[in-house]
C-alpha cells in the first residue's frame, strides 16, 4: 500500500507540473487553455461589475448547443468589431438566441455598460460561465507573477524529487515476508545447531 500511495502521489505530482507547463506556454502563444472543453478565464475590465470584479477568475465550458443558452447566462465570445476586436468578452446574456436565416445570434451586454454589445453569431460564442473562482484567483493572481511561478514550480520539484526517494527506498526493501521467513529460517538453523550440539554432547556422555 505504501508503494502504490507514493507511485500514485508521483504520477499526480508529474501531471500538475504538465499542466502548469501547458497553461503556461499556451497563454505565451496568445491563446486561451482549454481541457475537456473547459477554459479559465481572468477578468480584466470592470464593465460585469459588481458581479464579476477585474482580477476574479472564471471557469467557462464549452457551448455545443446554442439554443440550450438563456437569458441572463454569462458566456464569453470572441469579438468582431469596434474596441472588442480580436478580444474575449465576457457578458450578459439579454437576447437569447434565435434564428436569422440558417444562424443563432445573440445579444449581450456588459452589467455596467449603458450600451449594448454589438449582436453576437453562433461561431463567436466560446463558452458558458459556470463558476467563479475566488480561491484559484488568489492562487492565480500570485503563481502567475515571474516570483510565484518560480517558487511553484521549486516547490513540485522539491516534492517530486521527494517522493522518487522514497519510492527508491521501498522498492529496494525486500518484501515482508521474505524478511519474516529469512529470520524463521535463522531461527530453524540456530535451533538445529543446538539439536546437534546437544546430541553431540549426549553422544561424547555416552561415550565416556
Amino acid at each position: 500500500m505504501k508503494k502504490l500511495k507514493t507511485i500514485i502521489t508521483v504520477l499526480l505530482l508529474v501531471v500538475t507540473f504538465l499542466l502548469i507547463v501547458f497553461f503556461v506556454i499556451t497563454r505565451v502563444q496568445g491563446k486561451t487553455p482549454e481541457l475537456f472543453g473547459y477554459q479559465i478565464l481572468r477578468v480584466v475590465t470592470p464593465s460585469m461589475e459588481p458581479e464579476l470584479k477585474v482580477g476574479d477568475i472564471i471557469l467557462t465550458k464549452r457551448v455545443d448547443d446554442i439554443t440550450q443558452i438563456k437569458v441572463d447566462d454569462i458566456i464569453t465570445y470572441n469579438g468582431e468589431s469596434g474596441s472588442y476586436n480580436g478580444k474575449l468578452v465576457t457578458h450578459k446574456v439579454i437576447v437569447e438566441p434565435y434564428k436569422r436565416g440558417d444562424k443563432y445570434f445573440l445579444q449581450t451586454q456588459g452589467i455596467a455598460n449603458d450600451f449594448t454589445d454589438p449582436e453576437v453569431r453562433e461561431s463567436q460564442v466560446v463558452g458558458k460561465m459556470v463558476a467563479s473562482l475566488p480561491v484559484i484567483a488568489a492562487l492565480y493572481n500570485f503563481f502567475m507573477s515571474p516570483w510565484g511561478l518560480a517558487v511553484l514550480l521549486i516547490i513540485l520539484a522539491l516534492l517530486f524529487f521527494s517522493e522518487v526517494l522514497n519510492l527508491r527506498k521501498i522498492i529496494k526493501e525486500p518484501p515482508k515476508d521474505e524478511v519474516e521467513t529469512s529470520d524463521r529460517d535463522s531461527d530453524d538453523a540456530d535451533d538445529s545447531g543446538k539439536l546437534l550440539s546437544d546430541d553431540n554432547a549426549e553422544k561424547t556422555d555416552l561415550t565416556e
